[in-house]
């Protein structure tokens, strides 16, 4: 099964690109989707440059994550209910530079001795896919991590690794990285294939039988990866052994994201047909198996987004209909509808706060461009942000009381790639700047939650250092405080503070 149609813009970004000696970046050559040849990239790091222009600007007017379609209509409760609510409450309705590339036989070995082999496809290897890879490290000055004292300006920073990834695609719907919890490494879909890459400068091949379009993928907190193709496979991996322990496959059904329930044994996927699949990994006398122990019918366009509450309880589902639904999980035989939260545009982004549970903050496509709270228990918009790009992903802080966004399609070259703001004054304390043509697709926090791994449209996997580690707040009552919803009525029917007035 071919994928849908995907907005793909015409020229790669790396153009855009100047080295700090002011040459032009090193044009990367196009990738059979049957091999990756990852290599080194000049253009690192760059001085930014307000008055830069690039060659070619790149319309995203054609960009499919920002669908006019009318919302779904079978989708209930009415907006009515969650405006009432509103109304009763007050509101208004430089680094590292990584290179993966194959080692020619006639290549004489590198001086360092230090280097690290691939274990790699070995003798299972796919036609034309390297039988050796080796992973170089070019290292310069790490930048320091710097946080600006004064709220109201924000602090310029830099990728602190950079993976350079021909075949990463273009797909505003796909997910293709993710940052393993318990290995500490990345997963990065790249055309079919599917590769690690760990902190010792080493990358693997993940082995698939199937040479189709990688969708998603997505690792647990323990050692599984999950993967999806075009086909509507769904592969189980298991990351030591780097073997396929069971298959489902979805008939004429892609799936784009996943989502992992606290304990591994269970993962939700979103399809492109608007459907949910919750299953659960069990293992029978000689074999795994995947079992789908719930599906429903969520929306009537694609799932670009999923997230589940800290508590495993609510179903956040972002989809190209223009809305994000949420979802009563506590019980998979009674999934019920609570809420409809719509927007202007696809919603890809979206991340329930860590430090208390009926906190969601969700993210428009490029028709929409806004960041929105709300209150997942009556669904009431919190507070809605404008920004200056296409909301890709979310990431709230487990340190500080501060949410990370990553922006697609801008308005113009002043715009943000990334940006952390401060919660709930939403002011900017860390940015990373945007060149035309350039944007972020999709995300993943590292597992100590100090850093975010994003897959760019210039074919990068990049890491940026976004908070210091430290103690992890977690829902108390002193993160929670006066000001986390906007609402003396919510916070008190969350546990804070106390009203002396009757309400009436």
């Amino acid at each position: 099964m071919e994928l849908g149609n995907r907005f793909i813009p015409s020229s790669n970004s790396s153009s855009a690109y100047r080295n700090s000696d002011g040459e032009s970046s090193r044009t990367v050559s196009p990738v059979q989707n049957d091999a990756a040849n990852i290599s080194i990239r000049d253009d690192s790091f760059f001085s930014f440059n307000n008055s830069y222009i690039a060659n070619e600007l790149i319309s995203p007017s054609n960009d499919s994550s920002a669908s006019n379609s009318p919302k779904s209509n079978n989708l209930s409760p009415s907006n009515s209910f969650q405006e009432s609510i509103a109304d009763a409450l007050g509101f208004n309705s430089n680094g590292k530079v990584f290179q993966f590339e194959p080692s020619p036989k006639s290549k004489s070995p590198p001086r360092n001795k230090s280097k690290s082999k691939s274990n790699g496809p070995g003798q299972q290897q796919q036609p034309n896919t390297p039988s050796k890879n080796e992973m170089k490290l070019i290292a310069h000055a790490k930048p320091k991590f710097k946080r600006s004292s004064k709220v109201k300006l924000s602090k310029v920073t830099v990728a602190t690794d950079i993976l350079q990834a021909p075949g990463l695609r273009n797909d505003f719907y796909s997910n293709l990285v993710s940052w393993s919890k318990k290995t500490n490494k990345i997963a990065v879909g790249l055309g079919v294939n599917s590769y690690l890459w760990g902190i010792d400068n080493h990358v693997e091949q993940i082995h698939l039988d199937a040479l189709s379009l990688v969708t998603a993928v997505s690792c647990s907190r323990d050692d599984y990866i999950v993967i999806a193709n075009s086909r509507g496979m769904i592969s189980l991996i298991e990351q030591p052994k780097n073997i396929v322990l069971a298959v489902y496959t979805l008939q004429n059904k892609c799936v784009f994201c996943f989502e992992w329930f606290s304990k591994s044994n269970r993962f939700i996927a979103g399809n492109e047909v608007g459907e949910v699949h919750i299953f659960e990994i069990v293992y029978g006398q000689t074999r795994y198996e995947l079992v789908e122990v719930a599906c429903f019918k969520s929306h009537q366009q694609q799932i670009c987004g999923l997230a589940l509450s800290m508590d495993n309880t609510r179903l956040a589902v972002g989809a190209n209909d223009n809305s994000c639904s949420l979802w009563d999980i506590k019980n998979l035989e009674t999934i019920s509808l609570m809420f409809v939260l719509p927007h202007n545009a696809a919603v890809k982004a979206i991340a329930f706060c860590p430090w208390t549970n009926s906190l969601l903050a969700t993210g428009g496509g490029s028709k929409d461009r806004k960041i929105r709270f709300w209150h997942t228990s009556s669904g009431t918009k919190l507070n809605e942000i404008p920004t200056h790009g296409q909301v890709t992903s979310l990431i709230w802080s487990r340190y500080k009381k501060e949410i990370a966004a990553t922006f697609g399609f801008g308005a113009d070259s002043t715009s943000s790639l990334l940006c952390v703001y401060s919660y709930p004054s939403m002011k900017p304390l860390v940015e990373v700047p945007s060149v035309p043509n350039l944007r972020i697709l999709s995300s993943s926090s590292s597992p100590d939650w100090s850093s975010v791994c994003v897959a760019a449209n210039d074919s990068t996997v990049r890491i940026y250092k976004l908070w210091e580690k430290t103690h992890d707040i977690g829902i108390t009552m002193e993160l929670k405080g006066s000001g986390t919803y906007g609402s003396s009525l919510i916070e008190y029917q969350e546990g804070i503070g106390s009203i002396n007035d009757s309400v009436r």
